[in-house]
């Protein structure tokens, strides 16, 4: 049985490496091989079943996505607010939606929208009829950030948009969640660290701002904060034994009762009373694994069953892929699984063999995990995020204890103390509000330190792979091979860690949808011409993905900023940015940007062709035109000129306008790229920087069919026109001073291609 479930679930982990989804006639011919191959190769038949099973999730998936007429104008949706809330204005939910227009669903399906002022508090649980415009899921897509497409497809969200604000929108049904009104209740308490208490109680992370996640990632306290397995077998264990102690209390004094198994009654309860607390958390994934696990131990001791513990991890594996497939595409659920595996590694390696329960045996055997689990998640933290914290083993040690046998707890008692006695519910969380406070001014103690984390370049799964099970076996007993060749799996790390010589330099232009930002590279050493948007719910490309990138490239420092022009497309994220990294020189055309200026960066040239004068005119034609080159290869980067400025610069530098990449002007609006510029410029690439389904339409067609039509008179041999928003990041490597050929990759194309992502 082991080995047919390993089939299945290697089959369905394989769906994480498919560029495209399975046809539905090769579904059915897997499915009939399957039952072809029952007798004679079953292991073979349960791995078609894993595929057949991911690929029809896969496919149902994009069944029920929204049609181009639900997405090309407005339409109006009935259904049930799904996502906390905690604030009036600006407020951003999942929707379940029942009933498009006037179709009722027979399938509900979930979206995302933001709501800037909605004329009622809008909360969880509600009924509510809005008039909304739509548009398929989609995410930026580059080498580093935060992942949100593939977030959105493991969620199970068809469609993103916003809700506009018309006479349609209605309240249906003014009835909220008891997991609402409580956070409603923490919220009126006005505690300091009502962010974290949220997050303790309720598993609400959604008031945790910026510099909060920061301290929780170089901490390494992330798993205390969401409602996990941990806070699950805290809670199981409590009720387990409160129930026991409360059932045998009854049973003793009541005859009749004597022949009950009071094993039975406290583990029924405790698996009522988990998932109890498990709706308030939310139902979170990672706490309905947790919850699935513990059920699956409970029935198997109910019914005397003894199996070993890698089969009840196969079994709760393969009902968690058939129960929530999508789940297997988000981190979470790795991370989560990776800690559980480590843990049974931990008690197998070193097993209690004490009889009966001993503090000294208790405390040495958390220890233990603790650490084991701390230092071997390295590698797979490292691997996602590009940091090793080097004190995370040394706050967990004691984080752990104090959130799960303190915190935790007085958080649980205050809850149910807020129904009955509010106000001893308020002192109790006063108590949690300040031992937090004290806890959080550890934490930054802890990390202000220089060595407190290290942050490391980017670095194939593969290599962090090999780290990983390097670790392991150190923990292993010998086997018959020497420790010492456990290294040899070390080399492929150290060599990443070692830098290697490079002669190209790099040109990436990066995706931050409507805006543009561009990344020069070479030598670990960085020019960036613009920085993306900010908005005013605080995000901004600075922090989803500038700033990530630059780590994940291994650039602690930038030497220049080059900011085209002051629009917020363009600019917005320049504050961020300088409170992210450090920045030596930063040029706007108040400054040094101006038509002449030249310099030197590492033997590029970079050459600024326009303004002569910005306050002439407008924001847009009063870009920072720039020209970088070396011998052989350039790149022109124009900001968002216009036709008029393109003529003048036509006029003014003819062939020194050559470049082998261009950065359209303007997004691809009709304004610019005019032929002659076009014909001037001579590009192999040319890319349009432009968001997703942008209300301007960019690029636009007449400007797509001009590029078209200059390639096929022969004016250029263009090799490749590029939309960021279809490709994400698009990176350049140049051979420098070398007449070689330019390699081009795109995020979605090459570097990421997964059918999950790409949606």
């Amino acid at each position: 049985m082991d080995s047919k479930l390993f089939s299945f679930i290697a089959a369905a982990i394989s769906s994480l490496i498919w560029t495209n989804l399975p046809s539905i006639f090769s579904i059915i011919l897997l499915l009939g091989a399957s039952f072809l191959f029952a007798k004679q190769f079953i292991h073979l038949a349960y791995f078609f079943i894993g595929i057949v099973w991911m690929a029809s999730v896969g496919h149902w998936q994009y069944s029920l996505q929204l049609s181009s007429e639900h997405t090309s104008k407005s339409i109006v949706v009935i259904g049930e607010i799904t996502t906390l809330i905690h604030k009036r204005q600006e407020v951003r939910f999942n929707l379940k939606v029942t009933q498009i227009n006037t179709n009722k669903l027979s399938l509900s399906r979930n979206i995302r929208v933001s709501w800037r002022q909605p004329p009622w508090l809008v909360q969880q649980g509600q009924i509510v009829k809005l008039e909304v415009k739509l548009k398929p899921p989609h995410g930026l897509a580059n080498e580093a950030g935060f992942n949100y497409q593939q977030w959105l497809f493991s969620k199970g969200i068809i469609a993103t948009g916003y809700v506009k604000g018309t006479s349609e929108n209605e309240l249906l049904q003014n009835v909220i969640t008891s997991r609402q009104a409580l956070l409603n209740k923490i919220l009126n308490l006005e505690l300091d660290n009502v962010a974290w208490i949220s997050a303790l109680t309720v598993g609400y992370r959604g008031l945790l701002e910026q510099q909060d996640w920061l301290l929780v990632q170089q901490s390494g306290i992330a798993h205390l904060i969401a409602i996990s397995g941990l806070h699950l077998a805290m809670v199981a264990s409590a009720s387990y034994f409160i129930f026991a102690w409360v059932a045998a209390a009854i049973v003793s004094r009541v005859y009749r009762l004597h022949h009950l198994n009071l094993h039975v009654v406290a583990m029924v309860l405790t698996i009522l009373t988990t998932f109890g607390y498990s709706s308030i958390a939310g139902f979170g994934l990672p706490t309905l694994r947790a919850w699935l696990m513990l059920s699956i131990a409970a029935l198997l001791v109910v019914n005397n069953k003894n199996i070993k513990i890698y089969r009840q991890l196969l079994i709760g594996f393969s009902v968690f892929l058939i129960l929530f497939p999508l789940s297997i595409y988000g981190l979470s659920f790795w991370l989560s699984y990776t800690a559980v595996i480590i843990i049974c590694f931990v008690f197998w390696r070193w097993p209690v063999t004490k009889a009966g329960f001993s503090f000294t045996t208790a405390f040495s055997s958390m220890l233990r995990v603790q650490l084991c689990l701390t230092f071997l998640m390295l590698p797979i933290v490292a691997w996602q995020f590009s940091y090793v914290s080097i004190v995370s083993p040394f706050i967990n040690l004691i984080a752990v204890p104090l959130v799960t046998l303190c915190l935790l707890p007085l958080c649980l008692l205050a809850t149910l103390l807020l129904w009955v006695y509010p106000d001893l519910a308020a002192l109790l969380f006063g108590w949690v509000d300040y031992l937090i406070g004290l806890s959080l001014n550890a934490l930054k103690s802890f990390i202000a330190f220089p060595w407190a984390s290290i942050d490391l370049a980017a670095m194939p799964f593969v290599v962090w792979a090999q780290v990983f099970i390097a670790m392991i076996l150190v923990f292993l007993p010998n086997f018959g091979v020497s420790k010492k060749c456990i290294a040899l799996l070390f080399l492929p790390f150290l060599s990443f860690l070692m830098q290697s010589k490079d002669t190209n330099w790099k040109i990436d232009i990066l995706d931050v949808g409507q805006g543009s930002s561009v990344l020069i590279t070479k030598n670990l050493k960085a020019i960036i011409y613009d920085v993306g948007a900010s908005y005013p719910s605080g995000f901004n490309m600075a922090d989803s993905v500038l700033l990530p990138i630059l780590k994940s490239k291994g650039i602690k420092e930038v030497d220049i900023v080059i900011v085209s022009h002051g629009d917020n497309d363009h600019a917005g994220s320049l504050p961020f940015l300088l409170n992210g990294i450090a920045i030596k020189k930063v040029m706007t055309t108040a400054g040094l940007c101006r038509e002449g200026y030249q310099f030197n960066w590492q033997s590029l040239n970079i050459d600024v062709f326009w303004p002569d004068d910005p306050l002439k005119y407008d924001d847009n034609n009063s870009s920072c035109v720039v020209k970088v080159s070396d011998k052989t290869h350039a790149v022109l980067l124009p900001g968002d000129i216009d036709k008029t400025i393109e003529d003048l610069l036509v006029e003014k530098y003819d062939e020194n306008l050559n470049a082998d990449i261009l950065l359209a002007p303007h997004h691809g609006s009709n304004t610019s790229s005019s032929t002659v510029f076009i014909e001037a410029v001579n590009p192999q690439f040319v890319v349009f920087s432009q968001g997703f389904m942008n209300r301007w339409r960019f690029p636009r067609t007449e400007v797509i069919e001009r590029y078209q039509q200059v390639f096929k008179q022969g004016h250029i041999p263009l090799k490749g026109a590029y939309t960021t928003s279809e490709t994400g990041q698009v990176s350049f490597s140049l051979p420098f001073d070398s007449v070689g050929p330019i390699q081009v990759k795109t995020h979605r194309q090459d570097i990421y291609p997964y059918w999950y992502a790409n949606m």
